[in-house]
């Protein structure tokens, strides 16, 4: 089995690292809006914003595996609540109950001191699978 790339970061997805999206692997992300961000109206889309509550409540649910454990995104429902049209947009990751297997988290979406959306998410705990021998 090859070795992994050490070039690839593991804790910054590829896809976050192409919009540009800050993270302290705690929870919160933010990204300033340019024009990668946005859809057809204008405004920011949708799924640049679920990228973003995905990796805000991941963050979040990381903090409680442990050695050994990896998680995979169960689901996630969004409720967008105003359009976001510039500026700069905050997530926060919470997690409402760290189970055994299911980690449940919450998040908010903030831009220019307004709530613009809010998630929740379920985040399965897996055992990392050790590789065998050759």
């Amino acid at each position: 089995m090859d070795s992994p790339d050490p070039s690839i970061r593991r804790d910054i997805s590829p896809l976050s690292e192409f919009l540009n999206v800050d993270q302290d692997g705690e929870g919160t992300c933010r990204v300033s809006i340019d024009p990668v961000h946005l859809s057809q109206n204008g405004t920011m889309h949708g799924g640049a914003l679920f990228t973003m509550f995905d990796t805000a409540m991941g963050s979040a649910a990381a903090g409680h595996l442990a050695e050994g454990q990896m998680f995979v995104t169960m689901d996630i429902q969004i409720r967008y609540l105003k359009p976001i049209f510039g500026g700069v947009v905050e997530v926060r990751g919470t997690v409402l109950n760290p189970g055994r297997r299911i980690v449940q988290t919450e998040a908010r979406a903030t831009n220019a001191g307004r709530t613009v959306a809010s998630a929740t998410g379920s985040f399965v705990i897996l055992d990392r699978e050790r590789p065998t021998p050759s």
